[in-house]
């Protein structure tokens, strides 16, 4: 018996070696090296990419002769790819060498890319232009479509500084050369209005990096940034669209403070480091009262903060038309709160869009473009980041509350006197309100010359007029407040006006902002057997008055009580 179970027992190491040793010469043998040429009609491809399908990191360029060799495992599938080209998905099925001939990609050289008073195919550029479908946008869920191009252009730059809603505080260049122009729907306009665009009315986006810029003059200097939203189709029938996300947003890394039993070992530990006078600052007693509660801490971070800010998103858009008329309308609302746990940190926003486009006679069309934004800012008095940095400030071995009650906002112990939940506490300390209303439209039209003689086929003439507006109204009301302090000697609490916000004090600004903006461009574009003939002509007015301020400040006098 014994002797059984020792074989057993031999047999089963002697298996579990041959697995050892074995199994990493099966693991090897499965990976075997596959080379060939790229080519397509004219000769080899140089630098044509083939990797493996499933794992993009193992891949290679072809060289001067278009060669490559890859090593990947014998049911592997091999992608081959190379701009302008279509790409090809190719079985090794165990083979070693394979040849691949890549095609001319057609669609995406026919493709029609929005440049400078214009549109051009994609084979004819000559200059760096580079551009994004505002379908792809969309995929980034964020209130700023100026956000949702981080690393989708080569080229372009975008980082946040702030998340604070409404704030739109992040930078936008091109190749780090300053901030683009920004030209929507052919009307120039500023990178705010481009902020506060819907996403999803945007149709595509074309960035001009170069001289393919040099068009708009000086201000194209630092490139253009060309945004083309939604019109209608020819279809004949209407399509209604629906979108609504809700995001719970949360802090990737929110500071905890310490307890008061940490913080005061802390500061001991320091002072007991100190070559002047080497003390304890907090006795064994400060322990015990915090221990037994005669003493009472405050956890600022969850008196401050929200486990999470929720953030809202729904649009609605009519999509429709024939041959002759052709329209789209769209609606748009977006609501985001920020992390302070008194809600008065947030963000709203409204977007209307009605794209029309009618013939109304032969060869002549008409186009209407209205849009309308209207978005509300609203902060507590102090700034976020003023709140923050005192809230770093605050210790934990103080309470926010002077009574076990929480009613009674404290001052004692604090820096500066200045309790965190009172700045961030709009109906204690103050609000501001920062409310911003846009108008946009655009008429323009078109009429083909070609369709009243076959002699002028291929000229065509824009005559726009476009008109926008931009009201302000922004309101800061600081309220005084008091706090307080429990008294051991007479076991009440003794009430302190926080100075810095006396007296009441309501500021009001109200400013609003026009442009007129008149277009006539005369195009020839046409094509006689092998040859090609196109060129352009226009003209172009921009009138932008200046913005009229009035500043309101009422300072109504504080009461007093009697016992002041």
């Amino acid at each position: 018996m014994m002797r059984t179970q020792k074989t057993k027992i031999r047999q089963l190491w002697h298996s579990v070696l041959l697995f050892t040793v074995f199994t990493p010469c099966v693991l090897w043998a499965q990976n075997s090296a596959v080379s060939g040429i790229v080519s397509d009609t004219d000769g080899p491809i140089i630098g044509a990419s083939v990797t493996e399908k499933g794992n993009p990191s193992n891949g290679v360029a072809t060289d001067v002769d278009g060669r490559y060799t890859l090593r990947v495992a014998s049911n592997a599938t091999l992608t081959v790819s190379y701009l302008g080209y279509a790409t090809q998905d190719v079985a090794v099925n165990g083979r070693t060498t394979i040849d691949v001939v890549l095609s001319d990609d057609t669609q995406d050289l026919d493709e029609v890319v929005v440049v400078g008073y214009g549109t051009q195919k994609k084979v004819t550029l000559t200059g760096a232009v580079a551009g994004i479908k505002g379908s792809e946008m969309v995929h980034t869920k964020n209130e700023n479509p100026q956000n949702m191009l981080t690393g989708r252009i080569s080229g372009v730059r975008v980082w946040q500084k702030s998340a604070e809603p409404g704030t739109f505080n992040n930078n936008f260049d091109i190749r780090a050369l300053g901030a683009p122009l920004m030209v929507i729907d052919g009307v120039p306009r500023t990178t705010e209005e481009f902020q506060r665009l819907n996403a999803n009315d945007i149709e595509d986006i074309s960035v001009l990096k170069d001289a393919s810029a040099a068009i708009y003059g000086v201000r194209s200097a630092n490139g253009v940034v060309l945004v083309t939203t939604k019109k209608g189709t020819t279809e004949g029938k209407s399509t209604v669209s629906y979108n609504g996300t809700f995001t719970a947003q949360q802090p990737s890394g929110m500071p905890v403070l310490a307890d008061p039993f940490q913080t005061m070992t802390l500061y001991n530990e320091r002072n007991m480091n100190s070559i002047d006078n080497p003390t304890l600052i907090y006795g064994e007693s400060y322990f015990e009262d915090f221990r037994n509660g005669t003493r009472r801490s405050a956890d600022w971070t969850s008196l401050l903060f929200s486990d999470y800010s929720p953030q809202t998103q729904h649009d609605v858009s009519l999509t429709g038309g024939n041959n002759k008329t052709q329209y789209y309308i769209g609606m748009g609302y977006f609501s985001q709160e920020g992390f302070f746990k008194s809600g008065d940190l947030n963000y709203n926003k409204i977007n209307l869009r009605s794209n029309i486009t009618t013939e109304i006679a032969k060869g002549l069309k008409f186009e209407l473009n209205l849009s309308g934004i209207s978005d509300e800012r609203n902060t507590p008095y102090s700034d976020a980041v003023d709140i923050i940095r005192n809230y770093w400030r605050q210790g934990v071995l103080f309470p926010a509350y002077a009574d076990p009650e929480n009613t009674m906002l404290s001052f004692d112990g604090l820096d500066l006197d200045e309790n965190s939940v009172a700045k961030m506490t709009a109906d204690v300390s103050g609000y501001k309100k920062y409310q911003q209303k846009y108008f946009q439209s655009a008429a323009t039209l078109n009429y083909d010359f070609g369709t009243a003689t076959p002699l002028l086929k291929g000229l065509s003439a824009k005559a726009m007029f476009s008109f926008d507006y931009r009201m302000d109204n922004n309101t800061a009301f600081q309220k005084e407040y008091y706090q307080y302090r429990y008294n051991k000697a007479t076991g009440g609490y003794d009430q302190k006006l926080y100075t810095k916000s006396s007296p009441n004090r309501i500021r009001r600004e109200m400013y609003d902002k026009q442009q007129m903006l008149s277009q006539f461009i005369l195009n020839y574009d046409r094509t006689f057997d092998d040859h090609k003939v196109s060129g352009l002509v226009g003209w172009e007015t921009q009138q932008r008055e200046v913005a009229l301020r009035i500043k309101i400040v009422a300072r109504p006098r504080r009461w007093r009580s009697p016992s002041e």
